[in-house]
């Protein structure tokens, strides 16, 4: 208990450090859902995602499943960008390791003069890679630990950085209901054109439950999540119906926010590999985003 009580204080000083940080927002690819068993229940499920990069969700996720995983994912995201994902996560028992590496593909933009004149392009890029550990401290307690090297270009100007973040998952004594919170994106980044750049720190409470129904299984998961720069609070709502261990049929939605509600996704298992598709409808005026993953299992 100790241990436990040192790690709040740990989590609670960084979120005070981070808070008092004023500059410009970036390293906004820190927030797109990276994998689409997740994304599909509205940023749900990763306690339960077998993926390679299920680590970017909650860091204390891949405590929960055993084996070894390789999987990429690509999100269509939004006004033509895409996003490209490689993750991998080995998983213990005892402890777990993983690594991924994200790029955000902005595409090409046109570069004018206050004239209107085209003078030629340029293309912005995103590029994060992540470091994952992951420890039982105790029975029912499970902590992980994310190390983030960041580096964002956009025209000539660019910036990199460093973020961490922290996850844990409590098994409580109640049939299969288990409490998990995490601390995500808090750091230290270079200035870009002499200007700070704020990491998008956020803080998620999660509630999560199993139901058995003979040989299937259906997850409820309620997410709370507080951003650091601003006051609302924000919720979300997965479920994921497991069905004979090959099928996966998933469904979220979100509170709070200012484009997303809806989601939903599923996933087929075939023998060693498993495919995961999620679809974010966003709003009218802007494209639905899709992500599509593979992944390998070994065990």
């Amino acid at each position: 208990m100790k241990k436990i009580g040192l790690i709040i204080i740990l989590l609670t000083v960084m979120v005070l450090l981070q808070a008092d940080v004023d500059g410009s927002k970036g390293f906004q690819m820190l927030r797109i859902l990276n994998n689409p068993a997740t994304a599909g229940q509205g940023g749900n499920g990763a306690i339960n995602s077998s993926s390679g990069f299920s680590f970017l969700d909650n860091a204390a996720a891949p405590l929960m499943q055993n084996g070894k995983a390789v999987s990429f994912c690509q999100n269509l995201w939004l006004f033509d960008t895409k996003m490209s994902n490689i993750g991998y996560r080995n998983s213990m028992g005892k402890s777990s390791f993983g690594y991924s590496m994200r790029y955000l593909d902005y595409g090409e933009i046109e570069r004018y003069t206050n004239n209107g004149e085209n003078i030629g392009s340029y293309q912005p890029m995103d590029m994060a890679i992540t470091f994952n550990y992951g420890y039982r401290i105790a029975a029912s307690h499970y902590l992980g630990v994310n190390i983030t090297g960041l580096y964002e270009k956009i025209d000539t100007s660019s910036s990199t950085g460093v973020s961490g973040d922290v996850g844990y998952i409590y098994l409580t004594p109640f049939k299969d209901i288990r409490v998990m919170a995490g601390v995500k994106n808090f750091g230290k980044t270079s200035k870009m054109d002499q200007e700070d750049i704020e990491l998008p720190l956020t803080i998620d409470l999660i509630l999560s439950k199993d139901f058995s129904i003979q040989a299937n299984r259906l997850t409820t998961e309620f997410k709370l999540t507080k951003d650091i720069d601003n006051d609302q609070l924000k919720g979300s709502l997965g479920i994921e119906a497991n069905l004979y261990e090959s099928l996966f049929l998933r469904t979220g939605y979100k509170f709070g926010y200012d484009l997303e509600s809806i989601s939903a996704g599923f996933g087929v298992k075939l023998s060693r590999f498993t495919i995961d598709y999620a679809y974010v409808p966003v709003s009218e005026e802007l494209e639905d985003v899709h992500l599509l993953g593979l992944s390998c299992h070994f065990r």
